[in-house]
């Protein structure tokens, strides 16, 4: 009686069906782990309301707690120290892709009451408040995970969304979101140092 031969190219046939459990197993462990790290619920002090980001709901501002929330407000928004709250206003970076897939910011302005949103400045972050207390961004900003510098390809993305010019840095007036006082071609580097940990005043000696 002839033994069967285990041919090469049933050995292949095995090879590529164990590769495929692999890779499908790999890729759902690594999704479910993604979900995990990327949840987050940062509430916006001096309302009721929180930044909320998920893999498995809209990013966005939320109402409620991070166990029973609702979506009031859909969008991508900073949740760092650049945002402040100004009676009814909130002023807060908002995240965008464009259509060659890099990340843009503008800040906008929402009404924490009717929930109205309005863009204020594009191609624009909020860095925080310098010490008298002044709200300081960048604006013609392009973000530094785009590598503006090096990558030619998003020289011509900035030719196409108007960012990443010439940075300056804007001082505004708390109460209105007005520019107060703008530092044409900011420097980037020890960008802290020497605006956010300086005085207005200071800052236009």
């Amino acid at each position: 009686m002839n033994k069967p031969k285990f041919t090469f190219n049933a050995f292949l046939l095995v090879v590529v069906i164990f590769s495929a459990l692999y890779f499908f197993v790999t890729i759902g462990v690594t999704n479910v782990a993604d979900r995990t790290a990327v949840n987050g619920f940062f509430p916006i002090e001096g309302t009721e309301y929180s930044v909320f980001y998920s893999s498995l709901e809209p990013d966005g501002i939320y109402s409620g707690t991070a166990n029973d929330h609702k979506l009031v407000l859909e969008g991508t928004f900073g949740n760092d120290w650049g945002a402040f709250l100004e009676g009814d206003e909130l002023y807060i970076n908002e995240f965008r892709f464009t259509d060659l897939g890099f990340v843009r910011s503008s800040i906008v302005k929402v009404n924490v009451k009717t929930l109205e949103k309005e863009t204020v400045f594009k191609n624009a972050l909020l860095r925080g408040r310098c010490l008298s207390g002044e709200p300081v961004c960048s604006l013609d900003f392009s973000l530094p995970s785009n590598f503006p510098a090096s990558n030619s390809l998003c020289s011509f993305d900035n030719l196409l969304t108007g960012g990443g010019r010439a940075s300056k840095t804007a001082f505004l007036d708390p109460e209105s979101g007005e520019i107060v006082f703008t530092v044409e071609n900011a420097i980037e580097r020890k960008f802290n140092d020497l605006y956010l940990n300086r005085t207005l005043e200071e800052v236009m000696a």
